[in-house]
């Protein structure tokens, strides 16, 4: 959840104006709330069940003791995807439009009706945009020990998201632009934080040299649902 409330400023700076964009029925504070509520299980209920795949994938490199390995190549992946990003921004914008048009043209489609009952299904594409701190969220859920481990952990990412979004919603002038294009600019530092972590995971768990105070820091942030770092 800690890590999902740190992405939540992502949130704000990425998909702040998705936020804005969602239907409202009147400007009522519970109506607000519910419609929030609404959209959001539905955001969330799609980190769950990608956690819940990555959770089956997961599983059976965690039996096989792959767990050190596969943190060094996802810590590693996210780095390299930090760099592609920075340096090859619109090739990775190409490369990510054409396989999630579809997604974008069907949300585009429920927008315009502009009823409570879309609200479920503009949650779940939603939760199908390509985002890279969700990407971070799933490196880490697919590094637990079970796909229900999986899927709780990416349910509660959801719920680390959830305060950001809510309040984009109801007050869409809570923040200006140009605080949130500041947010955007410091979203790829934290990556690549979180990248590094996941690297240094994957070193402790081999039993190489990694000094005692960076190691008890990465033990204490990546104890993921049902691992240790014993």
């Amino acid at each position: 959840m800690i890590l999902g409330f740190m992405g939540s400023f992502h949130c704000v700076g990425m998909c702040g104006p998705i936020a804005m964009s969602i239907p409202r029925t009147n400007s009522h504070f519970l109506s607000l709330t519910g419609s929030a509520l609404i959209y959001n299980t539905g955001r969330i209920l799609t980190y769950s069940v990608f956690g819940l795949i990555f959770g089956v994938l997961g599983t059976g490199i965690t039996i096989g003791g792959f767990q050190g390995t596969l943190s060094i190549v996802l810590g590693t992946a996210i780095i390299l995807g930090v760099f592609f990003n920075k340096f090859f921004k619109q090739r990775a914008s190409k490369l990510i439009q054409k396989p999630t048009a579809w997604v974008t043209s069907m949300y585009g489609k429920l927008l315009r009706k502009e009823s409570k009952r879309t609200l479920f299904g503009l949650g779940i594409l939603n939760g199908l945009l390509p985002c890279a701190f969700v990407y971070s969220g799933l490196a880490a859920a697919v590094l637990t020990s079970s796909p229900s481990h999986s899927a709780a952990y990416m349910a509660l990412f959801g719920l680390g998201t959830f305060p950001a979004m809510y309040f984009m919603y109801l007050s869409p002038n809570i923040l200006s632009q140009d605080l949130r294009q500041m947010i955007r600019d410091w979203i790829p530092y934290f990556a690549f934080t979180f990248g590094i972590v996941l690297v240094l995971r994957g070193l402790i768990l081999f039993d190489l040299y990694v000094p005692d105070a960076v190691s008890e820091r990465v033990s204490s942030f990546c104890v993921f649902p049902g691992t240790t770092m014993e």
